[in-house]
């Protein structure tokens, strides 16, 4: 027989498995400079698939992805394209108060793997990272904590019976 359980992801908030310190890109670096960066093997950047666009003040103003750094190079006048004009500027973003399941719901509805943590107050305000790591971390996470059940106060007095019936039998 199956237990049924709640879902962590009905249970834990985006802040719990947001990344924290998520690289960000300067909106005015230009599309050579920032692919000369991953060519180089940034290991900061090179290992993501798409990174949070800042201005100079530090507030989120786009996004820019693998794919959009692609197209952004194949453009024929794109020589003088910055990351900003290369990426995206209408985000889909989460809250740090929101659940995990409204997060991966949005992901899911928008086809997209990763989403900018911002403050419900202050949607430029970057605070972290949802990527699919973290929502899988969680379910993980979960799945460990169901292995490893607590016995309960009868499991004691079951094995003590077992014991007995065991040695009457034998």
């Amino acid at each position: 027989m199956r237990e049924y359980g709640v879902s962590p992801l009905h249970l834990q908030r985006v802040a719990e498995v947001m990344e924290t310190n998520a690289p960000v890109i300067p909106a005015n670096l230009q599309v050579d400079g920032f692919f000369q960066r991953l060519a180089d093997q940034d290991a900061v950047l090179g290992r993501r698939q798409d990174w949070p666009i800042v201005d100079d003040a530090g507030r989120l103003v786009g996004l820019i992805t693998r794919g959009d750094l692609v197209r952004a190079l194949e453009r024929e006048g794109s020589e003088n394209d910055t990351v900003l004009d290369a990426g995206s500027t209408r985000l889909v973003v989460a809250y740090e108060d929101e659940l995990l399941e409204e997060a991966t719901a949005k992901m899911l509805e928008h086809d997209i793997g990763r989403l900018p943590v911002v403050r419900r107050d202050d949607p430029a305000k970057l605070v972290g990272f949802l990527g699919r790591a973290g929502v899988m971390t969680a379910l993980l996470q979960a799945t460990r904590e169901e292995r490893v059940r607590d016995p309960g106060w009868l499991s004691a007095r079951l094995q003590f019976l077992r014991a007995r019936v065991a040695r009457l039998l034998a």
